[in-house]
């Protein structure tokens, strides 16, 4: 599975909030890795989210249906994590920024 938080955040949030209990986003930072991996891991197929995750990973080539191959592709452009190297400081900076100002995180 993977996860990136800049261009995920959101989707984790919504997904933990709906799932599991409504909380703040500072709690949700506030959670325990093991527990964040283990409540992520448990994505049903049927949650928008997990459609996500997964085209990140599916392998187009194993995919023998025309129709469904094109429909992976397509989410696997829509859902790509785009080439740049972000330094965990200026990433901290920018979370931090985003939630003093209540804005999305990007």
């Amino acid at each position: 599975m993977i996860i990136c938080l800049p261009y995920d955040l959101d989707d984790l949030y919504c997904f933990y909030c709906a799932r599991y209990k409504d909380i703040s986003i500072e709690e949700f930072f506030d959670l325990r890795m093991s527990e964040f991996n283990r409540k992520i891991k448990s994505i049903p197929k049927d949650e928008p989210l997990y459609e996500i995750l997964k085209s990140r990973v599916i392998n187009l080539n194993d995919i023998k249906d025309k129709e469904e191959r094109k429909y992976w592709r397509k989410l696997k452009k829509a859902n790509k994590i785009p080439d740049e190297y972000i330094s965990t400081k200026e990433l901290d900076d920018r979370l931090k920024e985003s939630l003093k100002h209540g804005t999305k995180f990007r």
